[in-house]
């Protein structure tokens, strides 16, 4: 019975990354199509409208922005949008919020290195890997503002949340690990699993 039991589990074990993913992946199918299509009916004869069409349109979308995007008009677009939308008070803080998330994750070929960094505290021997948000205090209000300080996120592993904690220059070492690998494991409270991973990164 426990040689069944230890087979059973293993074989659970190792399919459920794969359904997990495979599940997730169609949820967010589902979620895509489901509100796209709403759109694409607007124009569209609801008899011709073949499931799956909403997912095509929205990558293309999608693919269509990223082409445009860089265009002088587009960025006129954009920053005439982000200006009205800095105008209302609660859109404002949750876009603006989101957008400097999501331009720091961002794959950029400018992006520098030392981004990830390892924080030792004096007096400790635990260290911790964190994101260095910025590199020097400088525009920040007073009394956070200080020489040779700088801004450090420490994520959570296993939870979207983490804090941020403004110390000395002298306490973070950077590394030479991207940040969507150190994030990755960071999430997944640094499992065995990712070693191979990181080294190819």
């Amino acid at each position: 019975m426990k040689h069944v039991t230890s087979t059973f589990l293993k074989g659970l074990f190792t399919a459920l990354p794969l359904l997990l993913s495979i599940y997730v992946f169609i949820w967010f199918l589902a979620l895509v199509e489901r509100n796209t299509s709403q759109l694409l009916l607007v124009f569209w004869p609801e008899f011709l409208y073949i499931p799956g069409m909403g997912v095509v349109l929205a990558f293309a979308l999608i693919y269509l922005l990223g082409t445009v995007v860089d265009k002088p008009w587009s960025r006129w677009f954009f920053n005439l949008t982000e200006t009205l939308l800095s105008e209302v008070p609660v859109v404002k803080t949750v876009y603006m919020a989101i957008k400097d998330f999501t331009d720091f994750l961002k794959p950029k070929s400018d992006r520098k290195s030392n981004q990830v960094v390892l924080v030792k505290f004096p007096g400790s021997a635990i260290e911790m890997i964190g994101l260095m948000t910025r590199e020097n205090l400088k525009d920040m209000p007073e009394p956070v503002t200080k020489e040779e300080r700088v801004a450090v996120y420490l994520p959570m592993s296993y939870q979207f949340g983490g804090v941020t904690v403004f110390i000395p220059r002298a306490w973070v070492t950077p590394t030479n690990m991207s940040v969507e690998a150190a994030m990755r494991s960071i999430i997944t409270a640094w499992l065995p699993g990712q070693d191979k991973k990181l080294e190819n990164v």
